[in-house]
């Protein structure tokens, strides 16, 4: 009985030390993805809004052609990146995806009503707008800054 006290307290220190080490990684990371934020939300070109999303239209789209809307769907295609470089996810302009845009990150959903299709776009989404503490994809740690090229390709209702 008494080594399976000492075993089980053993096994909850390993792990409570292990836990601190991982929150300590994630605290780094979200002081250098805060520093990144700071430095480039005032990069040539780009608006911020109030919510904290920073974008750059590269080219604004056609005029006259359809803008979406929360609930449209979207043909894009992307690069998406972190502060240090390593891409996450992309989809190229040689096979582009249509999305429910609905289903994406509150960045997104903030930026595709203020274009039209053909747009080309460059976003800074703070972790806020983005996936905050809570990824599904493990490629995205914690309090990540979102980079992504978009190029809004269409959009349907």
């Amino acid at each position: 009985m008494k080594r399976t006290s000492i075993g089980f307290f053993l096994t909850f220190l390993v792990l409570l030390i292990f836990s601190a080490c991982q929150e300590n990684v994630y605290i780094d990371w979200k002081l250098a993805n805060d520093k990144w934020y700071d430095t480039h939300k005032s990069d040539s070109g780009f608006v911020t809004t109030s919510t904290g999303l920073c974008y750059k239209i590269n080219y604004p789209g056609w005029a006259l052609s359809r803008q979406p809307n929360v609930n449209s769907n979207v043909k894009v295609s992307y690069k998406g990146s972190l502060i240090d470089g390593s891409v996450f996810d992309s989809q190229p302009e040689t096979s582009p995806i249509w999305l429910t845009l609905s289903s994406t990150v509150a960045g997104w959903r903030e930026i595709m009503p203020k274009l039209h299709n053909g747009a080309s776009v460059k976003l800074y989404i703070p972790a806020s707008l983005g996936y905050d503490t809570l990824s599904t994809n493990t490629a995205i740690p914690p309090h990540s800054v979102l980079i992504f090229d978009v190029n809004l390709i269409d959009s349907q209702y």
